[in-house]
């Protein structure tokens, strides 16, 4: 690397204390660590996750007439990975990559309401939260008691939390391992996603989300 011989120590230093590599106490020669191998892993299952996940996301967007999105968690922060977006003037759009407050997002409140209770202790650190909007959610309690709704009928709705006149419907998509990975959504305005259609509309998203489910072998 041509570089000299006190920074690189430093680089493993820091490497090792992340796991990404590893120092053998008797000859002291340094390999590559446990979480290189986790981190290195992570990507061929990403990769799968879109590729299911693309044509079902179209159809749910054709379905329902809605903008389709899949998003995942990470650091407190839901992150949009993929979009199919409706026809409509009026719609939602959510550049992937973008991250969003998980707090006030259907794909964030339906991730967090199936993570182990030790997780979302985690994501409680920074309550309360910012307030989009009067409906937004900023309190432990309130979001808890969402919680519990969101598991008792499968789907969360984002009503107007973090945008007036736009909604978004959630629904949980978990691996072989039954263990949530990440969400999809339908999101589009009030006019079209009113509290009537609501119900009909979180059926099919949630039959969208456990189609993903059942292709990564949930």
């Amino acid at each position: 690397l041509d570089m000299p011989m006190p920074t690189l120590h430093r680089l493993l230093l820091t490497l090792e204390s992340h796991g990404f590599v590893r120092q053998s106490k008797s000859d002291a020669t340094w390999s590559i660590g446990i979480e290189a191998f986790r981190v290195g892993s992570a990507f061929p299952r990403a990769a799968k996750l879109l590729s299911i996940a693309r044509p079902i996301l179209k159809e749910l967007s054709i379905r329902t007439g809605e903008t389709a999105n899949l998003g995942v968690m990470d650091l407190g922060e839901v992150i949009f990975i993929a979009q199919h977006e409706t026809h409509h003037a009026i719609r939602a759009f959510f550049r992937p990559g973008s991250r969003g407050s998980w707090h006030a997002s259907g794909i964030g409140k339906v991730i967090a309401a199936y993570i182990a209770v030790t997780d979302q202790k985690i994501l409680f650190e920074k309550v309360p939260f910012e307030q989009f909007t009067e409906h937004t959610l900023i309190q432990e309690r309130e979001l808890l008691d969402e919680f519990n709704r969101i598991r008792a009928v499968g789907y969360a709705v984002d009503k107007e939390e973090r945008f007036i006149g736009m909604r978004c419907i959630g629904a949980p998509v978990f691996n072989s391992s039954n263990e949530i990975v990440a969400g999809i959504s339908i999101s589009g305005p009030v006019a079209r996603m009113d509290d009537s259609s609501i119900t009909e509309l979180g059926k099919k998203t949630t039959e969208a989300g456990n189609e993903i489910s059942r292709l990564l072998g949930a």
